[in-house]
């Protein structure tokens, strides 16, 4: 029980590193300003709640994934040996390769989001993903 609850925590402590972290890059004024001259994009969806939105990205946008990162993260763990750059390496790389990378192509071919805001997405997505990573091989 101690085990899952530890990975629990990890998973938590890695969900708020991802959002306050992503806050910051996505929030911040050069970033902004690009979204805002951009949302008028057919492929830009407007949120009528900001508290919403805010909610349903920490839950579905980091919470989420990142209790189900820790959770494979613990049973791969004895797989991932070196010091905790190189676990945080291998694991940032899993998970921007697994998580990043199919929903940026993803989003190119299948929308019309601008580019501009798909490199964004994928540069502040692998920063965050070497976040979670960083986290998760720290506390388990």
């Amino acid at each position: 029980m101690a085990e899952f609850l530890q990975v629990l925590i990890a998973g938590f402590v890695a969900s708020l590193v991802w959002f306050v972290l992503g806050s910051v890059l996505y929030v911040n004024p050069l970033i902004a300003k690009i979204y805002k001259k951009r949302e008028s994009s057919p492929g830009f969806k407007v949120w009528q709640s900001q508290p919403k939105y805010i909610i349903t990205m920490y839950f579905v946008g980091a919470l989420i994934p990142c209790l189900i990162l820790a959770f494979v993260y613990s049973f791969l763990s004895p797989a991932f040996t070196g010091s905790l750059i190189l676990k945080t390496l291998c694991l940032g790389l899993i998970i921007a390769s697994v998580r990043m990378i199919p929903r940026f192509f993803d989003m190119w071919i299948q929308t019309t989001y601008p580019d501009t805001l798909l490199t964004i997405e994928i540069v502040n997505g692998t920063i965050l993903s070497f976040a979670a990573a960083a986290v998760l091989a720290w506390l388990l």
